[in-house]
């Protein structure tokens, strides 16, 4: 009996050590707008397998997503649609983003209805025409989609005539999407990586603007400065820069260079 006691009792030791050392003791939190997730998360899954460790996700607007930070004091890596929020980063969080990789551009794009019924172009012009399209757009002042999409249209000296056209602000991509499948607009001005998310691309097409201004926008991920894990979150960033190559990019609708010549 002693000696089987004594067995069964290693052998308990021996299921909680392996327990212990399967189990991940080290947390990242890393924060990423919506039109990011997809890709963020093919990295996730990829890097806790390497390094035995849990990664949370957390993703929304822009505002939301510094709102998080400035009020829990935590977090990682932070990872924008473009540069926008980087620059407010710490004036709206109270901490500085270091450590910066480019991932590659994010493409910003009008969006239709599948068979696009009111042959839209991509020129500007006849979205000023009030009554002609139901617009919708995302909010300049959540969003760094809204940001980038009023700053396209003012180039063109047209985002106040759009503006009359508009039927809602979305507070982010989201929205948007949703709006042309329930028929709430005609056209949108959206992120092309938004084509690829939750089987849009049966249900909307893409309209490339006829615009001399750029309509491709730099995407960072950063370090965060309250970051409780920086050697980790490091890690984290080679990572993304070895897989995030043209053909892993193109899937989620990204590029590494600013425009794609076929």
């Amino acid at each position: 009996m002693l000696i089987a006691l004594i067995i069964g009792g290693c052998r308990q030791k021996r299921q909680q050590r392996i327990k212990q050392a399967s189990k991940p003791n080290k947390e990242l939190v890393i924060y990423c707008e919506n039109t990011m997730l997809n890709m963020v998360t093919e990295l996730k899954s990829k890097f806790e397998a390497q390094y035995n460790c849990q990664i949370k996700i957390q993703n929304d607007c822009s505002k939301n997503l510094m709102g998080i930070v400035s009020y829990s004091s935590k977090g990682d890596i932070y990872i924008a649609s473009t540069t926008h929020s980087f620059n407010s980063f710490e004036e709206n969080t109270g901490f500085r983003l270091t450590d910066s990789l480019f991932l590659g551009y994010n493409h910003l794009v009008y969006m239709v209805k599948k068979g696009n019924p009111k042959k839209f172009k991509g020129d500007v012009a006849p979205l000023l025409k009030k009554g002609d399209y139901a617009i919708i757009i995302a909010n300049p002042e959540t969003s760094s989609l809204g940001y980038e999409t009023k700053r396209f249209l003012k180039k063109q000296k047209a985002y106040e005539a759009v503006l009359e056209s508009v039927v809602s602000l979305t507070s982010d991509s989201k929205g948007l999407v949703k709006g042309l499948k329930e028929n709430q607009a005609d056209v949108t001005l959206n992120w092309k990586s938004n084509i690829n998310v939750n089987g849009s691309v049966k249900h909307i097409d893409i309209v490339n603007p006829k615009s001399p201004y750029n309509n491709a926008f730099p995407i960072y991920a950063a370090l965060m400065s309250c970051s409780t894990e920086p050697v980790l979150a490091r890690a984290f960033l080679e990572l993304a820069s070895k897989e995030l190559n043209e053909s892993t990019l193109s899937r989620y609708g990204f590029s590494k260079r600013p425009t794609i010549i076929f």
